[in-house]
């Protein structure tokens, strides 16, 4: 199922088309900034079950080319595969902009330029890399800050 139709079946369960409103105009916002900030401090930490405690049990997530992969327990194996190589910390600053935030009744869609440093734990030269996310955030009983990832994709930017 494509991103488009699986926001439309959240959307249409819900009763019909629920008013959507920029994040900042309602009382989630702030719930969704904490969940971003804790999501960011867990991989700076290389914390795995702690970034997957942010994200529903069928989440599927296309990070790139040849980076698709469904379901939880994959995202945790994705996570260890690159923390067992390298150490990461997202960029703060002009790089890194929410350039929107909307939220329809119990979903959330953000899209979000960002950069993201990964530094070799062998000492070798590390890089940084840059792009924008599509995520869809979910309202959770079980996430800390009641919203999790369903969906993200990443395209790349030069």
């Amino acid at each position: 199922m494509g991103l488009m139709a699986a926001t439309a079946l959240v959307m249409g369960l819900s009763g019909g088309a629920p008013q959507c409103l920029p994040a900042d105009q309602t009382p989630d916002y702030d719930r969704i900034l904490a969940t971003n900030r804790e999501v960011r401090e867990a991989f700076r930490a290389g914390d795995i079950e702690r970034i997957a405690l942010f994200h529903h049990d069928d989440v599927i997530k296309s990070l790139g080319p040849g980076r698709y992969f469904e379901g939880k327990d994959e995202l945790k194996a994705d996570l260890a595969n690159t923390m067992s190589s390298v150490d990461l910390e997202f960029g703060e600053g002009a790089g890194n902009v929410r350039e929107s935030l909307t939220i329809c009744g119990d979903t959330a869609i953000s899209i979000t330029r960002f950069s993201i440093g990964w530094t070799p734990k062998d000492g070798s030269e590390g890089g940084v890399a840059k792009g924008r996310a599509m995520i869809v955030l979910v309202r959770s009983d079980t996430a800390p800050h009641g919203w999790a990832t369903l969906r993200e994709v990443i395209q790349p930017l030069p």
